[in-house]
């Protein structure tokens, strides 16, 4: 990770990045030299590093920067650790307090490009829409259920109720009871991730029978078949940052993050040089904003950004080595 003096946006956004890979685990030795000639490099360097070092841990600040009240909210947990980062950045994410009330067969949800929205539903259960997502849902007496037309969202299910809640994707449903997980789309394929608890999938290419997905697991319904994977605790939070409007890189290509990126940036990030885009990233951004990317990008490896057409181009700077 290369850094420099470079403007104040740019400052914050290397000692946010600095602060979050030394809250998330262990600097290796070249790593901590890196750091250590970066904070000696200027006053302002220490200066922004203490601060996002107490943005990182400082919960309170959160809950009092947060704009929209969540008093009304049942069962509403205090945010991730990467959401801490999320009220300090100003993200905008749509909550919808109280309860939300739908026909039978009516009830569908969209949200724009660049937005998260929150929903209580009948039961009590909570619906969280990624930005460019769309679901409907259709609760009755004999069960609980969500289709959810494209995007991605995630479902925290109420206790209590006899019903079945089922989210259906394409042909894929996901039966669960009282436990946290997100159903989405990715390149063709259906994603279950559970966070709590365990869920029941039926149904998609080549599946015979349900199939049970526990906690920090990742089922994959694709076209050739299923694919089982398990995370860290760590990887799920940071896959579902999302929910607090953040994307967060830890070690991720520079390309993928971009590819993360233009999902919800409406000046879509282009990577100019192949060796870039295979460079690995650190960083934390609210959803959206490509721009902050793309120049926090080009701070960290010597690159430089350039508009045009619509487009945000990300290159080396001429005569800069290679990392």
């Amino acid at each position: 990770m290369t850094v420099s003096s470079g403007s104040g946006d740019d400052i914050e956004a290397a000692a946010a990045a600095w602060a979050v890979r030394t809250a998330t685990r262990e600097l290796t030795q070249d790593e901590q030299q890196q750091l250590d000639h970066w904070l000696a490099g200027s006053s302002r360097h220490l200066g922004a590093y203490v601060r996002a070092q107490a943005i990182w841990s400082d919960t309170d600040r959160v809950a009092a920067l947060d704009e929209v009240s969540r008093n009304d909210l049942p069962d509403v947990r205090p945010p991730i650790r990467w959401g801490r980062f999320a009220m300090a950045a100003s993200v905008a994410v749509a909550l919808i307090g109280g309860g939300v009330g739908y026909d039978q067969l009516a009830g569908r949800v969209t949200t724009s490009r660049d937005e998260v929205r929150r929903l209580v539903l009948d039961d009590g259960s909570v619906a969280v829409l990624n930005g460019d997502s769309a679901l409907q849902v259709r609760y009755d007496g004999s069960a609980r259920r969500v289709v959810l037309r494209r995007g991605e969202a995630l479902f925290e299910v109420r206790h209590g109720d006899p019903r079945p809640f089922l989210v259906s994707a394409e042909d894929v449903t996901v039966r669960a009871v009282g436990t946290k997980f997100a159903v989405g789309f990715e390149d063709g394929d259906v994603e279950v991730t559970v966070e709590e608890g365990e869920v029941a999938v039926a149904g998609g290419p080549a599946t015979a029978a349900p199939r049970l997905v526990r906690r920090n697991e990742q089922l994959v319904a694709a076209a050739a078949g299923a694919r089982r994977a398990m995370l860290e605790p760590d990887e799920v939070e940071r896959r579902l940052a999302w929910r607090q409007g953040l994307l967060v890189f830890d070690g991720q290509s520079l390309g993928r993050a971009a590819e993360e990126v233009n999902r919800y940036s409406r000046v879509p990030v282009t990577i100019d040089d192949p060796t870039l885009a295979r460079a690995e990233f650190v960083g934390v951004f609210r959803i959206g904003d490509g721009r902050a990317f793309a120049h926090a990008a080009a701070q960290a490896f010597n690159g430089e950004v350039h508009e045009r057409e619509g487009r945000l181009h990300l290159m080396r700077q001429q005569n800069s080595p290679s990392h």
